[in-house]
C-alpha cells in the first residue's frame, strides 16, 4: 500500500467515526432497552435477545415491538434475518395479527438456523450484480419479494454493506421495492443509518417517495445505531415513536 493509499484510507476510517459520531446517541440505549423490555413484560413475552455486534439493537427492537402493538401491520418485507426476525414472529404470534411475514437471507446456514426459530417463511436469495440509480451493487437475486403484494411494514437490514467500500451501497437495492409494492399507509425502516452507504439509500426512499406524490413522514431514532424512519398513512404516527 502506498503512503497515499495509507493516508486516504485513515482519513476515511476518520470520516466514518465522525459521520457516526455525530449520527448516533449511545447513551440512548439503556432507554430504548428498558422501554423495550418494559414491553415484552406486557406481552408476557421473555427476553431472549442478543442486541450485540451487527444484531438488531434495543432502538430497533423497541421500534418494532411499537409498530406491532399499535400499528394494523399486515404485510411485512424484511431484509436480513436475526435478532428482529424471532421478534416479529413473536409479536405476530402473541397479538394474533396474522400478518404475512417474508424474510430475506442471502446467507442459507444462517437462513436455516433463523428459520428454526420462527414461524414465517425464510427466504434464501443469492446475492447478484445490479446496477441501482447508476451504482453497481450487490443485492438479492430472484423474486426475492411477492410482486403481487403491497407491503405494509418494510425493514431493510441487508444484505451486508460493511467489511469493504465496495460493499457499502448493497442494501439501496431496497428501492426496487417502493416501484410497485410499498402499500398507501406504511412503516420503512432503514436500519444502521448511520452508516455511509444507507445515507444514499435514505435519498433515494424520499427522492422516489416524493417523485411519485407520495404524502410521508420521516424521522430518525439514534441510540448505540440510528434507524431512519419512513411513514405514511394509518402508520404516519410511527414518526413519533
Amino acid at each position: 500500500m502506498s503512503l497515499w493509499q495509507k493516508v486516504d484510507e485513515r482519513f476515511r476510517i476518520a470520516n466514518s467515526l465522525m459521520w457516526a459520531a455525530d449520527s448516533t446517541r449511545p447513551a440512548m440505549e439503556i432507554v430504548y432497552r428498558e422501554l423495550f423490555l418494559r414491553d415484552l413484560s406486557r406481552l408476557g413475552l421473555e427476553d431472549l435477545y442478543y442486541p450485540v455486534g451487527s444484531a438488531a439493537n434495543h432502538s430497533l427492537l423497541y421500534l418494532i415491538a411499537r409498530c406491532f402493538t399499535e400499528l394494523p401491520v399486515s404485510r411485512v418485507l424484511e431484509m436480513g434475518a436475526g435478532q428482529s426476525s424471532i421478534l416479529m414472529s413473536q409479536l405476530n404470534d402473541r397479538l394474533k395479527k396474522e400478518a404475512v411475514l417474508t424474510t430475506v437471507e442471502h446467507d442459507p446456514q444462517w437462513a436455516a438456523r433463523i428459520q428454526g426459530q420462527v414461524k414465517h417463511r425464510v427466504q434464501t436469495a443469492a446475492l447478484v450484480p445490479k446496477t441501482i440509480a447508476g451504482h453497481s451493487i450487490s443485492h438479492y437475486g430472484g423474486e426475492y419479494f411477492d410482486s403481487s403484494a403491497l407491503y405494509d411494514f418494510v425493514l431493510v437490514d441487508g444484505p451486508p454493506a460493511h467489511g469493504s467500500k465496495d460493499m457499502a451501497l448493497n442494501r439501496i437495492g431496497a428501492v426496487e421495492l417502493l416501484e410497485k409494492n410499498l402499500a398507501e399507509s406504511f412503516v420503512l425502516i432503514v436500519d444502521d443509518a448511520e452508516r455511509r452507504g444507507e445515507d444514499v439509500l435514505v435519498e433515494l426512499i424520499r427522492r422516489k417517495l416524493r417523485k411519485d406524490g407520495r404524502d410521508f413522514r420521516e424521522t430518525a431514532i439514534m441510540a448505540a445505531k440510528q434507524q431512519h424512519v419512513f411513514a405514511a398513512g394509518h402508520c404516519s404516527g410511527a414518526v413519533f415513536f
